[in-house]
């Protein structure tokens, strides 16, 4: 916790008083000393033959010189105490975690309204975090000053900080710790004249030790714990949309697919929602490109909007979309109603080198493939077992090659994908050095992010590829049980099963619909049947399996037959079959869009920038408000070689559309690797880019959303900060109620402690003497004039 603004509320001050330092005790002067002294006046004049009221006059001088006369006897003094004045300190402790950047629509619930737009000013759509800053700000600290108390403001969530006159909050705590404030605050105050503790929270705790028990602690102590739950009350009602799937680069004249996962509670069965994905564009707004309905259900239903190919923004080279539901009546949060994404829309075409042994029907039909019906790849192919003089299949336009390219600099200047047929590495060449070059340029070529695929065949792939620098790279893992290869009957016709028919990845995606695209691949009348294949063990960890044998298994689990990983950077694909040909029997459109998707995806990893030199990358593509991005960037020479830059400069944009640079430093041990820390300090999409002569030639994308504790139900929780105020016998109020709260602290609760005491004797005085001497003669010269003796 920090103390630093943790200090004893002491001043000092000065009080006068006066007592009778020798009285008696009270009962005594009353009982006792009053009436005797009262049975000595009447007694005295009782027998005299003056008149009544004489009598009255006369008793009553004697009264007082009796009593004047005890008044000096009890040494009367005037007490100057110097005294240690302790301030009555109230905490204020205010919510700092991510839960309270929601915006609450007090839809139902109008003063609440009013007071949060009150305490918020000028921010029409303020969130939790603002109309806590408000309450605290402008009506608790200076009502609690006014009064004589000493308010101390702290802000809380993972940990407890002290605030100083000037604070603010920015709400990315990933936990709400309730109890564990309250109890480092108890335990930070003890002998300090702590009256009060003030929780400004949306109540909603997440973690920590149970608030009740320091609650409880806190009325031990006589401290009250008072409770303003901030945000909307009413029974939650919430729909939650999440991207599930997206595209980060496409081509020109792609498709572009986004998978997105709706999620609801608080809604009646049955309830349906209408999702809309639109492009945003700086120039014509938001504009519709796809809608669909779906179920709004606690288990989540998902859906794959599809928007057709369009030109990307000229000045970023890219297409950004939102997916939205309307808001639900009722709903408060409606801040997770939409995710926004971005595509990066390259211009540049596919380069692929396909390399197969010998002119089976898979090579057959897949180099034409490549060759005439993709516009946006570019190939060229080498056959091994092609005679000397042949000339090579490529790409009209594009020259042959008499060779297969082994060295690393060719690989990663002139190629994006590798397809690799039933060939063994060795045969690539007659000088085995070169083989050996081959098979580490293809490491190094996967590595910097190229594409790579295993295109299984009867002899060699992947049995050849094993013991080599490429085993490390295959997807899947093969042992010695599956080393001989296929050994079932290759007469029995099987369809290949997806993995995942709902959400089936964009590969295997070749109808839009989920049910549409799982019949084309495993019913009858779909997709032509396959009659061998490549088993293997298992897909490796990390690898995602696409589609498996119907039957066919080993260890519990069936073969798979398509498997997609990365090896690091890149990106990797095992295909088991080798008779994909025949899906042209009468689904052409279908096997051209297989493996359209298939380079498409392979290629990826080295076109989500305009210069394959620049790689710009985060771990991951989400990560929770208050955790560190980490962007780390791979730079080449001019040669392909690691730069020897000592850093590099990129910029970074935030979802206001704001730009900021960031210098990224070079990371010793790994040449032309570069790496930066980023604190985000909003929710939303974040952009990262390399920039060159104002265009952007590498970029990558990351989203800030709430930590998971604080986003699983970030309504209030009014409930557990009542319980609180009432365990305390302190009061539990909303925003619109503060002024009731602020009413409860009356004031004047100082501590006064004496440090020093004077007595000054009041009877030795003049005056004393005087009143004394006035009471006796006056007496006397009444005694005289009524003739007594």
């Amino acid at each position: 916790m920090n103390l630093a603004l943790l200090q004893q509320a002491v001043d000092t001050g000065m009080r006068e008083s006066f007592k009778l330092a020798d009285a008696p005790a009270s009962w005594i002067v009353v009982l006792v000393i009053a009436p005797l002294a009262l049975l000595v006046c009447v007694l005295g004049y009782r027998g005299e033959s003056i008149s009544l009221f004489a009598k009255l006059v006369l008793g009553t001088l004697r009264f007082a010189a009796l009593a004047l006369l005890c008044f000096v006897i009890f040494r009367p003094v005037k007490v100057e105490r110097r005294e240690e004045v302790q301030k009555a300190e109230v905490v204020v402790l205010v919510d700092d975690s991510a839960s309270m950047l929601r915006q609450d629509s007090y839809s139902a619930n109008e003063p609440g309204r009013r007071a949060a737009l009150r305490y918020a000013k000028t921010d029409p759509e303020p969130t939790r975090s603002v109309v806590a800053t408000g309450i605290v700000r402008d009506e608790l600290v200076p009502a609690l000053a006014a009064k004589g108390y000493l308010p101390r403001v702290y802000t809380f969530a993972d940990t407890v900080a002290a605030q100083g006159e000037t604070w603010t909050t920015n709400a990315h705590g990933s936990t709400t710790r309730i109890g564990d404030a309250l109890a480092q605050v108890l335990a930070s105050y003890r002998g300090h004249h702590l009256t009060d503790i003030v929780i400004v929270s949306d109540g909603r705790q997440t973690s920590g030790s149970p608030a009740l028990d320091a609650a409880r602690a806190a009325r031990s102590g006589g401290v009250q714990v008072h409770t303003v739950v901030v945000g909307d009350t009413q029974a939650e009602k919430n729909v939650r949309l999440e991207l599930v799937e997206a595209p980060s680069a496409a081509f020109e004249g792609d498709e572009i697919a986004a998978v997105v996962r709706i999620a609801a509670r608080g809604l009646p069965p049955g309830a349906r929602g209408h999702v809309t994905l639109e492009e945003l564009s700086s120039d014509e707004g938001r504009r519709v490109v796809a809608e669909d309905e779906a179920e709004l259900g606690e288990s989540g239903a998902r859906r794959t909007l599809v928007a057709r190919p369009g030109p990307a923004d000229p000045r970023t080279q890219e297409r950004r979309f939102r997916v939205s539901l309307p808001p639900e009546p009722g709903e408060t949060l409606v801040d997770d109603n939409a995710v926004e994404f971005s595509v990066h829309v390259t211009p540049e075409k596919i380069r692929v080198l396909y390399v197969d042994g010998y002119p089976r029907y898979e090579w057959r039909y897949l180099k034409e493939i490549l060759r005439r019906a993709d516009q946006n790849v570019v190939m060229q192919t080498v056959l091994i077992s092609g005679d000397p003089g042949w000339v090579q299949p490529s790409t009209k336009g594009v020259s042959a090659l008499s060779e297969v390219p082994t060295d690393r600099k060719t690989l990663l200047e002139q190629y994006d994908v590798v397809l690799l047929g039933d060939l063994s590495p060795f045969s690539v060449s007659a000088d085995p050095a070169r083989c050996d070059e081959f098979l580490r340029a293809l490491r190094e070529f996967v590595e910097r992010g190229g594409g790579l695929a295993f295109l299984a065949g009867e002899y060699d792939n992947p049995r050849a590829f094993l013991e080599t620098p490429l085993e490390d790279l295959l997807p899947v893992t093969i042992e010695a049980a599956e080393l001989p290869g296929f050994q079932g009957d290759s007469t029995r016709e099987f369809r290949p099963v997806l993995e995942d028919p709902q959400n089936p990845h964009e590969i295997v995606r070749l109808a839009a619909d989920s049910e549409a695209n799982r019949k084309l691949w495993e019913d009858p009348g779909g997709l032509e049947g396959q009659f061998w294949y490549r088993p293997v063990t298992r897909a490796k960890p990390g690898a995602q399996v696409l589609l498996r044998h119907p039957k066919d298994g080993a260890r519990g689990e069936r073969h798979p037959l398509l498997v997609a990983g990365y090896f690091p950077a890149g990106r990797v694909l095992f295909c088991g079959m080798d008779s994909t040909w025949r899906w042209r029997l009468y689904h052409v459109g279908e096997h051209e869009k297989f493996w359209r998707n298939a380079v498409r995806w392979l290629s990826l990893g080295r076109l989500k920038g305009g210069d394959r030199r620049f790689r710009l990358e985060v771990a991951r593509s989400h990560y929770d408000l208050g955790e560190r991005v980490t962007l780390e960037a791979r730079v080449l020479d001019e040669d392909y070689r690691p730069s020897t830059e000592p850093n590099q400069t990129i910029r970074v944009g935030t979802p206001d559309g704001r730009a900021a640079e960031l210098e990224l430093a070079a990371v010793g041990g790994k040449p032309g690797t570069y790496r930066a820390s980023y604190d985000a300090e909003r929710l939303g999409l974040y952009r990262a880019w390399f920039e060159r002569d104002s265009t952007r030639i590498a970029s990558t994308e990351f989203e800030i959303g709430l930590p998971s504790l604080e986003n699983q139900d970030p309504t209030p929780d009014p409930a557990l900060l009542a319980e609180l105020a009432v365990a305390t016998g302190g009061r539990h109020v909303d925003v619109a109620t503060v002024a009731e709260l602020v009413s409860d602290f009356r004031g004047g609760e100082e501590r006064r402690e004496p440090i020093s005491a004077r007595l000054d004797d009041v009877w030795d005085r003049w005056s004393t003497l005087i009143a004394a001497v006035c009471v006796f003669a006056l007496e006397w010269v009444l005694r005289k004039r009524w003739d007594l003796v």
